[in-house]
């Protein structure tokens, strides 16, 4: 069983809590859900990546030198053209603290799951024009539109999109083979979500 499947962790939910974002788009997206649930998710902190590349395994490994200083860490990142996606997921289940919610091949894919329930391989530019029509923008990586589309996200059912993005997990996790490169479309981003909300709860 993987390391994403088996935890519901079980510290406190109080305890400081790092979110590590492998770009600016994550970073706006988990920024907004904060903002929502301010109340609860006082003890979480949202940030992107210091390093340069922003690759996965770089995110990972800042993640591993800034664990001392929290309770529980995740790193948000994507696929892109990354080579490293599969490494960088393996060697964050060597530490217990910290947590991974990977999207294949973009976050872009776990904001199409809030209003539409397609599977399968979906490319970039599809998914681009799912949202631009969807929420009447066109869909670029600019902060104000990343802004706006995320702030648009925050008003949809977003338990929808977690049981969404759950199956279709659970599916490439039987059918998909080990490498979770070959996992096209899919998102872990779910388990992030609902471990927020778990403390939105509790506060």
């Amino acid at each position: 069983m993987s390391k994403y499947q088996r935890k519901a962790p079980k510290r406190q939910l109080r305890d400081r809590v790092l979110i590590l974002c492998g770009g600016q788009t994550e970073e706006i997206y988990f920024n907004k859900f904060k903002e929502k649930h301010k109340d609860g998710l006082k003890n979480v902190t949202v940030k992107v990546t210091t390093c340069k590349r922003s690759n996965p395994i770089a995110v990972v490994d800042e993640a591993i030198s800034l664990q001392d200083s929290y309770d529980e860490l995740w790193c948000v990142f994507d696929k892109d053209d990354f080579e490293d996606f599969d490494e960088a997921i393996r060697k964050v289940s060597r530490y217990p603290k910290i947590n991974c919610a990977f999207s294949n091949e973009a976050i872009e894919y776990w904001f199409t799951l809030h209003f539409s329930k397609k599977t399968g391989p979906i490319s970039r530019r599809r998914l681009n024009e799912m949202i631009s029509k969807q929420f009447g923008v066109e869909y670029d990586k600019s902060s104000a539109i990343v802004e706006r589309v995320c702030e648009k996200l925050q008003t949809l059912d977003i338990e929808v999109a977690e049981e969404c993005a759950k199956r279709g997990y659970e599916y490439h996790e039987l059918n998909s083979g080990k490498n979770f490169s070959d996992w096209r479309s899919c998102t872990s981003v779910f388990m992030l979500t609902k471990r927020l909300r778990k403390w939105n709860e509790a506060k």
